[in-house]
């Protein structure tokens, strides 16, 4: 017999926007102080070391290696376990692979630390917070992913904020300070998660879930919804593989160029602390994208809008492949981060 409480009334505010609020906490503070921030740290540590900057950057190609590898575990955890577990196990993870980074010593020791953090992100951030939010909503899917991405679009005021430190207290203890600050920040947020809306009572979006609407329930009482497709039919349509090759092109493209921007910048003579602005301006100027995207994908075909927003980050990339002077940045910037924060909401939600 099911456990779903049926008689819940509606509350004034959707739980399923607290999750959003939550996971874009979480999303927040893991793309500021490493997805975005890691260029900060990028020449410090290569200098210390004598490495070369291929070298050095092959860490952050690992990490997308095997976080790629491992989506689909993750997939198959999320399904089984719920976001929540996976959230608080993976914010433990980041905060211990933050502090295997601040103890590197060797060239195997980093690749090392990247490979732990990509297991915490992997588990903790990113696509398993999108699945929650996804669960939550239908009709407003596509503005409740805007909203969670919000948090990634405004990550970028973190990198000043690691520059300083960095210039205060060096980058190993900057780490630490990052670590400490997982634990603190993503830990609490992680814990108010929950997977589905139909356990408590509820629809997508909101609305009270009839008895006789339900239609099946697992083992332990929770809500095994009838739509949408398993995953082994999934892989065996035209469209999720080309949704997973856009997703892996414009992936790799955006990676090299967040990642190099900070480096590329001080390297033409920007002070690190005026580089690091770069990203800050780069991901406000994506919450426009996010947003506004998001929204229009609740209205408009969402493949037409997100093939606009990758050939305007393709026009975006020749303007930055031929930079020479402050103002061509400012260019890049301006028609780059709104297009590549529009594809970030309307990626999951076309999934």
């Amino acid at each position: 017999m099911s456990r779903v409480n049926t008689s819940v009334r509606r509350p004034r505010i959707f739980y399923g926007w607290w999750i959003v609020v939550a996971c874009s906490v979480i999303i927040w503070y893991g793309a500021g102080t490493f997805f975005y921030g890691f260029g900060v740290f990028f020449n410090p540590i290569r200098k210390e070391f004598g490495w070369a900057a291929a070298t050095t950057a092959l860490a952050f190609s690992l990490y997308r290696l095997e976080g790629g590898i491992g989506a689909p575990i993750v997939g198959l955890l999320v399904d089984r376990y719920g976001p929540r577990k996976l959230m608080l196990f993976g914010a433990v993870v980041v905060g211990i692979g933050f502090i295997f980074l601040s103890r590197t010593s060797s060239l195997g020791s980093f690749y090392a630390a990247f490979l732990i953090l990509s297991l915490g992100f992997s588990a903790g951030m990113g696509v398993v917070g999108q699945v929650a939010v996804a669960n939550w909503f239908d009709k407003k899917r596509g503005r409740a992913l805007g909203l969670l991405m919000m948090g990634a679009g405004a990550a970028g005021i973190v990198a000043p904020v690691l520059a300083w430190l960095l210039g205060e207290f060096g980058w190993r203890t900057t780490l630490v300070i990052v670590a400490v600050g997982t634990w603190i920040v993503c830990m609490p947020m992680a814990a108010l998660v929950r997977h589905r809306p139909e356990d408590y009572g509820y629809h997508p979006d909101g609305e009270p879930l009839d008895r006789s609407q339900i239609e099946t329930a697992s083992p332990d009482g929770s809500f095994i919804p009838s739509e949408g497709m398993s995953w082994q039919e999934a892989i065996k349509t035209r469209a999720f593989w080309l949704i997973s090759l856009s997703a892996m092109l414009a992936g790799t493209a955006i990676s090299a160029i967040i990642i190099h921007l900070v480096p590329y910048l001080e390297n033409v003579g920007l002070p690190r602390e005026i580089a690091a602005l770069s990203i800050t301006f780069l991901t406000f100027s994506s919450l426009a994208g996010r947003v506004g995207l998001g929204w229009l994908g609740d209205m408009f075909d969402k493949r037409f809008l997100l093939a606009i927003a990758f050939t305007v980050q393709g026009i975006a990339v020749l303007f930055f492949a031929f930079v020479s002077n402050f103002w061509m940045v400012v260019l890049f910037l301006a028609l780059f981060g709104p297009s590549y924060g529009g594809g970030i909401p309307l990626r999951p939600a076309l999934m």
